[in-house]
């Protein structure tokens, strides 16, 4: 157990050393590429090498994905996912395909990360705030029409036992209004290797990424939101099983 702590101590260490070097090259790379790249794609690819920069790493941490096929192609979609622990975040970067992320407003504060999560200029939501709310899915909807996808956490927050939690239905709600594709994803393992609540690192783990097959617009149009949301936590909830 002591040397499981020592380990965790040392590997938050590295972190903060790998943000405090990446961070003014992240600032570079928005200056110099935004005349031309509006949607930040330079930036966001930079910001999956750094996430995935961090599980690289660790060499207690083993990852398999399933389902790259149904990674869309230079179009705007809603990507969902199960969300069980803080590296989920770092899981999805692996999967290195473009998107706006939807996070809580507190993610945005923490140094060197957070600074770069305003940079790429991701939808911050105030938990709790009904103007918060809308002005997520002001924004969300802005980057949909703009072309880029965006990634939200249905649940909300992460899952204390690694049960799925009743979704919430914004995701859906701007997947209907954007008439766009929504692309499941279902992670496992992540809690066993971080469990919420926690910085300590459990040994070795597989963690598993499954990217499901999208729900397309044709088909989610014909469904009311309540049921929209209920057929997405079928989808995930199935293939946790």
């Amino acid at each position: 157990m002591v040397v499981s702590y020592l380990l965790s101590c040392l590997y938050l260490i590295w972190v903060v050393l790998i943000s405090i070097i990446l961070f003014p090259i992240a600032v570079i790379i928005r200056i110099v590429t935004t005349p031309f790249d509006k949607k930040l794609i330079v930036l966001n690819f930079f910001s999956h090498f750094w996430g995935s920069l961090y599980f690289w790493t660790n060499p207690f941490w083993s990852l398999e994905i399933k389902g790259r096929e149904h990674l869309p192609k230079n179009r705007p979609v809603v990507f969902i996912s199960n969300h069980l622990s803080t590296i989920d975040v770092l899981v999805a970067s692996r999967l290195f395909t473009h998107f706006k992320w939807v996070s809580k407003i507190e993610n945005f504060k923490i140094p060197f990360i957070g600074w770069t999560m305003f940079l790429n200029k991701y939808v911050a939501i105030k938990r709790g705030g009904l103007s918060s709310i809308k002005a997520m899915m002001k924004q969300s909807m802005k980057h949909l029409e703009n072309g880029s996808p965006i990634f939200i956490f249905p649940e909300g927050s992460r899952a204390q036992d690694g049960q799925l939690k009743a979704f919430k239905t914004g995701a859906f709600k701007i997947a209907q209004d954007a008439n766009v594709d929504i692309v499941p994803i279902v992670l496992t393992g992540t809690d066993k290797a971080v469990p919420k609540s926690s910085l300590h690192f459990r040994g070795h783990q597989h963690i598993k990424v499954e990217v499901l097959a999208p729900i397309n617009a044709e088909e989610h149009q014909q469904l009311s939101l309540k049921e929209l949301t209920s057929l997405a936590q079928e989808k995930i909830s199935a293939a946790q099983r």
